[in-house]
């Protein structure tokens, strides 16, 4: 239930965001890979959000540790949706942090090819 509740706060959090930083539309590749980024297939996301074309972002649970390699494992998954080549910019935030206090809090990252 206390995940579910942060899963609809980071959601709220991360639409608004989203909205605010631009109006810009995204292809049918974003919106899919954002959708299995929110889904249940993937545990370890809260949520996830496009930045802009080529920044995605993925809330997770900060369990201490980098999360360069689960990063890394986005940009697989990105690749495999179309993005190879496309230099995408991934970043795992803490979702805690930005639901209670707006804060990204940046937990690892990685620059996609």
């Amino acid at each position: 239930m206390k995940n579910q509740l942060m899963a609809i706060a980071l959601g709220a959090a991360l639409s608004v965001v989203a909205l605010q930083a631009n109006a810009e539309t995204y292809s049918a590749q974003h919106e899919n890979v954002k959708k299995l980024f929110q889904s249940n297939e993937e545990k370890t996301a809260k949520d996830a959000v496009w930045t802009s074309r080529d920044i995605f972002k993925v809330g997770v649970i900060n369990e201490g540790s980098r999360r360069d390699g689960y990063a890394d494992y986005v940009c697989q998954v990105l690749y495999d949706y179309g993005f190879k080549g496309k230099k995408v910019w991934v970043q795992v935030i803490d979702i805690v942090k930005l639901t209670r206090n707006g804060d990204w809090v940046k937990l690892g990252e990685s620059h996609c090819q």
